[in-house]
């Protein structure tokens, strides 16, 4: 069940959105975060795109502790991983705090794609490593598809950079919903150089050459080149527009014409001008109301008329959830899980589902020897874990306890 009307320009926090689109609605997600630079982006005066502007910088503030509960509570693998890199780099590290702002949207983003759909993350070498691994953790390491190159073009300033290699890459993190059978994949080709001949000395017969995992940026590669020319009528100003031809072949390679492509970061709607000269249902998402006035310019600029289906609908609120039982929507499970080394010691946690919580303990143990003894639904699941882990000895969220007295308690908070 879809609960989304194409072409809407949501103006809000993205996460806001994501959390009230339905499961399984998206067949295509592309989306180009802040790099968490620690810089503020703007656009110059007198460009398209004159006003927008978007902080790239992350700090304690900026995060929520509900987002850090719902990640300790449902996906431990994630709590962990987050754990480690505030370990490494201390309380007050920028990258915990990005990386926690980015897990919370993409567990949405994994949420909402279906289930034959894929999800491209645009970043580049400032949190690359650190992003690979959160995609890990929430979509699968099986699901991992390719990392794209694409070679951004000249760098403006290059000259006065005076040690080491140029930067002059992007990096983007391709995976899958589930399994690679189920993906759409549209191979593309470039054509074959006009002096190609095989290794037989015979003229190629095939649609072209393949196009590999490391894109071009370079006017010089007329064969392959996606980049926005000086001249160009896309050239909005916006300080972090990516080509049109980028999104064209992203969109034409994992979608179909008429399936829902989602842009949550959409700036300057590349994602969604492509989207529509494509033939696809979009949705696109921005805090700035910039992006609309952008969506409209763009589209009567740069897609024929007889491809545009009429004027995109902007929205503040966001949409509202059809496919969840809203008696259970607010609810999750107290557990116990009995520690397999220390008799006497439980786990007495938080979890949306039982089996998951309790695989991902059973994955770190060959033996497999922990097991559930006892899981309650409450809506009031986060006072019951404070009452138990307040009531019994605690040691590194393990409590110590009689277990029928631990479960009487949690059965009796109500």
């Amino acid at each position: 069940m879809v609960n989304l009307k194409s072409r809407t320009i949501y103006c809000r926090d993205n996460l806001d959105v994501l959390r009230g689109i339905n499961s399984k609605s998206v067949d295509l997600i592309y989306l180009d975060p802040p790099f968490n630079k620690k810089k503020v982006f703007t656009a110059p005066i007198g460009s398209s795109a004159e006003g927008a502007e978007f902080s790239d910088i992350f700090r304690e503030e900026d995060i929520k502790n509900e987002w850090l509960d719902e990640i300790r509570q449902d996906h431990y693998a994630l709590h962990e991983f987050l754990n480690s890199v505030k370990n490494i780099e201390g309380r007050s590290s920028y990258n915990f705090f990005y990386l926690a702002y980015m897990a919370i949207r993409l567990i949405e983003c994994q949420r909402v794609l279906r289930g034959t759909g894929s999800v491209y993350l645009h970043c580049d070498p400032t949190m690359s490593h650190y992003l690979k691994l959160l995609m890990d953790c929430i979509f699968g390491e099986k699901h991992f598809q390719n990392e794209i190159i694409w070679r951004i073009g000249w760098v403006s300033g290059y000259k006065t950079q005076k040690r080491g290699w140029i930067r002059n890459h992007d990096t983007i993190l391709y995976y899958l919903k589930t399994a690679a059978a189920a993906k759409i994949f549209n191979k593309s080709y470039i054509p074959y150089p006009p002096d190609y001949v095989r290794r037989d000395g015979k003229k190629p017969t095939g649609a072209g050459v393949p196009i590999e995992d490391t894109w071009n940026c370079s006017s010089a590669d007329v064969l392959d080149s996606i980049m926005i020319k000086s001249f160009s009528k896309e050239k909005t100003g916006y300080p972090t527009q990516k080509p049109l031809a980028l999104l064209q072949r992203i969109i034409r390679a994992s979608s179909e014409p008429g399936d829902m492509v989602l842009d949550p970061f959409c700036g300057c709607a590349t994602t969604l001008v492509a989207a529509e000269s494509l033939q696809r249902d979009w949705v696109g998402v921005d805090v700035s109301y910039k992006a609309f006035e952008l969506v409209k310019e763009r589209l009567g600029r740069e897609v024929p008329a007889d491809m545009v289906s009429g004027e995109p609908e902007f929205q503040t609120a966001p949409p509202k959830r059809t496919d969840i039982d809203t008696t259970q929507a607010n609810t999750k499970f107290v557990y116990v899980i009995p520690h397999k080394n220390y008799p006497g010691e439980y786990k007495v946690g938080i979890a949306k589902d039982v089996k998951e919580r309790l695989g991902s303990y059973q994955t770190s143990d060959p033996g497999r020897s922990f097991k559930l003894e006892f899981s309650f639904r409450s809506p009031h699941y986060q006072e019951i874990e404070k009452f138990i882990h307040a009531k019994y000895d605690n040691r590194h969220e393990w409590v110590s306890g009689d277990l029928r007295r631990i479960i009487e308690d949690i059965k009796g908070w109500d």
